[in-house]
């Protein structure tokens, strides 16, 4: 990741520290929100999705290394308070293919925009007018996730947004603002906002697939700083790529992996 002011070794290290040895859990408080959890496969739509699937991408990327944690069993939830949060400018957080956008943002503005209902119930939940979407999206970073993430996602019923928790798996498409926080899911058009606590333990819907962990699930929270570009790792061939942040992925570029990554993906 590229800012106006170069992080500094120290900041490298910590966010090393979060991805790879899978530490730094923190507590999310704030507004709550119905009790059950939707656990949402790569390609699963999800209930009432706001548009068709735009997501391109089809390789999942390597899966960032943690360490063995004790965690809940896979149909069980863990609180939203016990679950890791990753800053979303933390290089490796991501993946993606080399000039290949993981969403075709141009449809995704297209199918939004051609029903004026979903435009604004979409623009109303993305905190910007109806008319300023298609900036809005061509804004956004199209990446894949590399690790099951909690989000609140959004239906689209009797005319409005309707939120609720989920996982998101990881190899899911999606668009990131310019903190690095998921904004968009491409597999069903919905827009999303950071989790928020449920009201009571309302247990899971949906099948966990292979691998979930309930304790191993992440929190995306926002880059301190406006970002320029993501440092991600290429699902075809696990290089590191430079992104710049928007819509745009032809000016991608390999970049060295960091080194405290070497032979961590391998």
């Amino acid at each position: 990741m590229r800012r106006s002011t170069a992080p500094s070794i120290a900041v490298c290290a910590l966010a090393a520290a979060l991805l790879l040895a899978g530490c730094g859990g923190s507590t999310h408080g704030g507004r709550r929100a119905g009790g059950e959890l939707v656990l949402q496969p790569v390609a699963d739509q999800g209930p009432d999705p706001f548009t068709d699937s735009t997501a391109t991408s089809t390789a999942t990327p390597p899966p960032a290394t943690r360490t063995q944690q004790s965690a809940p069993a896979a149909g069980e939830s863990a609180a939203l308070s016990v679950l890791r949060s990753l800053s979303g400018g933390t290089p490796g957080l991501y993946g993606g293919t080399e000039r290949v956008g993981s969403c075709d943002v141009e449809r995704q503005i297209g199918q939004l925009t051609a029903d004026r209902r979903k435009a604004r119930a979409f623009a109303r939940v993305a905190g910007v007018s109806p008319d300023s979407l298609p900036d809005h999206l061509r804004a956004l970073t199209p990446v894949v996730l590399r690790n099951d993430t909690r989000v609140t996602n959004h239906a689209f019923r009797d005319g409005r947004a309707t939120g609720y928790q989920s996982v998101l798996q990881a190899g899911t498409a999606v668009l990131v603002d310019n903190r690095g926080v998921p904004r968009v899911r491409c597999a069903c058009g919905n827009p999303l906002k950071p989790p928020v606590e449920t009201k009571d333990d309302g247990g899971t819907r949906g099948r966990p697939w292979p691998g979930y962990r309930p304790g191993e699930v992440i929190v995306v929270t926002p880059a301190p700083e406006v970002i320029t570009s993501l440092t991600i790792v290429n699902a075809v061939n696990k290089n590191w790529i430079e992104r710049r942040t928007g819509h745009d992925a032809h000016h991608d570029y390999v970049v060295p992996p960091p080194v405290w990554a070497t032979g961590s993906l391998s």
